[in-house]
């Protein structure tokens, strides 16, 4: 699967190409980007951090057939700021911003203080043109661009698809360019347009790198981190249409996997019915987008989100998908949640019930359901099958041996 994503305004489309193509827009978030002057369309805007003070964001924009990488450098030092494409000061291409001049296209020849491009002995072009700038807040933003090749020798030409050394350096209280008190090497960063993420997430809501919306290998997302927790015993049930499956995970949290073959939703409760304030959920598909619901009901009809009666929503989707209506979810919460409209999951037998729709993932009517009792524990209540067979073999070896003493 290949993710690419666009920023519309205030709109991130995620559109995923494989077996479907999917595009999802969601709409981002106040602290998404710490700026509002986003391209109005265009590739992943991906960042890269070199402290809690100074960040650099990028994007690589396309203007009349030619390529534009735009940066955003985000910084709370009340002195000048700087990056340079190289490994080192010295022959480092730079861009400079806080400082008392009015261009920001910089070169640094020897390693000593930079000197802007166009003072140069082999004078350079003063490429790096300022988008917009926010010198009042904190932080303070400056939207810059220049192309990605200017085809001047004081400008490093920039590659999509390559990695590339950053130098991030800075003075805390002055603008002037004598020295720095603080500066640092960031090596291998590579410039893409599609969102890059940590190695733990196999997708990121960008442009955080570790803000994690998906997991690799046997990761879990916990909140907006992926976490390897060791998982415990994998137990099945059959629930009529539904096979439900749980692992407890670590000592405190539970993981639900739902398999059913139809095209609509299924649901469990932790209860012997729907009325008097039972916790309950459902899960289906959004189109290719596995969802859950966290619910509350307190009578035989629809039940309320939690969202809606003073709860909290405490699941969180780990992986799903639907293929020929064969529906696979797997959900994540706390066994304790600490939200009243939550049950507390002990290890123990507890009461459940269970219903869905096999027409429609809309919260229609549910046209099969019941209850049962679910035995919840770390420990495995469904042998592999050469395990039940030593078992029956050693039951029946036995029996001769209680026979004999029986005649004695």
């Amino acid at each position: 699967e290949i993710y690419t994503e666009q920023i519309v305004g205030s709109v991130r489309c995620v559109q995923e190409t494989g077996l479907v193509a999917l595009t999802t827009c969601l709409v981002l978030t106040s602290s998404a980007l710490p700026f509002t002057d986003q391209e109005a369309a265009g590739n992943a805007v991906n960042k890269i951090k070199w402290n809690d003070m100074f960040s650099l964001y990028y994007q690589i924009q396309v203007e009349s057939t030619v390529e534009y990488i735009h940066f955003w450098i985000v910084t709370k030092y009340a002195g000048w700021s700087g990056i340079g494409l190289g490994s080192a000061m010295a022959g480092s291409d730079m861009i400079i911003v806080n400082t008392d001049k009015t261009e920001y296209d910089y070169f640094n020849p020897v390693g000593g203080a930079p000197g802007l491009d166009t003072a140069q002995t082999e004078a350079g072009v003063s490429d790096v043109i300022l988008v917009k700038e926010d010198k009042v807040s904190s932080p303070k933003v400056f939207h810059l661009k220049r192309k990605t090749n200017t085809g001047d020798s004081k400008d490093k030409v920039i590659t999509v698809g390559q990695n590339q050394d950053f130098i991030f350096a800075s003075h805390n209280t002055s603008t002037t360019l004598s020295q720095h008190n603080s500066a640092k090497a960031i090596l291998a960063q590579p410039i893409s347009k599609t969102q890059i993420c940590d190695s733990s997430c196999s997708k990121c809501s960008g442009p955080e790198p570790d803000h994690c919306t998906a997991c690799s290998g046997e990761a879990l997302l916990i909140g907006t981190s992926c976490q390897t927790l060791t998982k415990h015993a994998l137990n099945t049930f059959t629930l009529d249409k539904i096979k439900l499956s749980y692992q407890i995970v670590g000592d405190d949290r539970i993981l639900l996997h739902f398999e059913y073959n139809y095209p609509g939703w299924a649901g469990i409760g932790f209860g012997k019915g729907m009325s008097g304030g039972v916790d309950m959920l459902r899960v289906y598909m959004d189109g290719t987008t596995p969802k859950v619901e966290d619910l509350w009901s307190t009578a035989t009809s629809r039940p309320a989100l939690d969202t809606a009666v003073s709860g909290k929503d405490d699941w969180t989707v780990q992986s799903g998908s639907r293929s020929s209506n064969l529906t696979k979810i797997s959900i994540l919460r706390k066994l304790n949640t600490e939200d009243a409209k939550d049950f507390l999951i002990t290890l123990t037998n507890l009461d459940v019930v269970f219903s869905g729709n096999t027409d429609s993932d809309a919260f229609n009517k549910h046209n099969f359901g019941g209850k049962t009792q679910i035995n919840f524990t770390k420990e495995n209540l469904n042998p592999p099958a050469d395990e039940k067979s030593a078992l029956i073999t050693n039951i029946c070896y036995a029996l001769p041996i209680i026979y004999y003493f029986i005649l004695a």
